[in-house]
């Protein structure tokens, strides 16, 4: 049987003063691929893997620092996740789901993507009921 994949995830959004903000790099990815792709988010977090290798290309002899970002939305009857990789220069669209059916929509352009290693149906499920089963992990934080 395979071993399941390991990570884990960082809430990147908080609230000071009533104002909402988080790292620049993360946020203003997340801001421009709403509006590209016009959706509204209030959740942003960040998926650390065990694999160094998921959704990184190689280069230059080593591996590039992808970010593997939640981009979601939390509303009072439901809850919306996508995920995406952040490659400083643009993003790649993984898969989005909501909770209230679980259906994973996996993106053709990842399924075409070359990475040193990509995610698997079962592991993209994986990460999203992760955060289904407790959505408090991507809450905004409190300074």
């Amino acid at each position: 049987m395979k071993e399941a994949i390991k990570f884990s995830i960082q809430s990147l959004l908080s609230r000071k003063d009533g104002n909402v903000s988080g790292p620049m790099s993360p946020t203003l990815f997340a801001k421009e691929m709403a509006q590209s792709a016009g959706f509204k988010y209030n959740r942003l977090a960040r998926v650390w893997f065990e694999d160094d290798r998921i959704n990184q290309c190689k280069e230059d002899g080593g591996l590039t620092g992808h970010d593997t970002l939640i981009i979601g939305a939390v509303y009072t009857n439901d809850v919306w996740l996508s995920l995406w990789v952040d490659s400083g220069v643009g993003g790649m669209p993984i898969a989005m789901a909501y909770q209230s059916d679980r259906e994973i929509q996996i993106t053709p352009v990842y399924k075409e993507a070359k990475y040193a290693r990509k995610l698997t149906e079962q592991e993209i499920r994986e990460i999203f009921d992760c955060v289904f089963l407790d959505t408090n992990q991507i809450n905004i934080k409190q300074e």
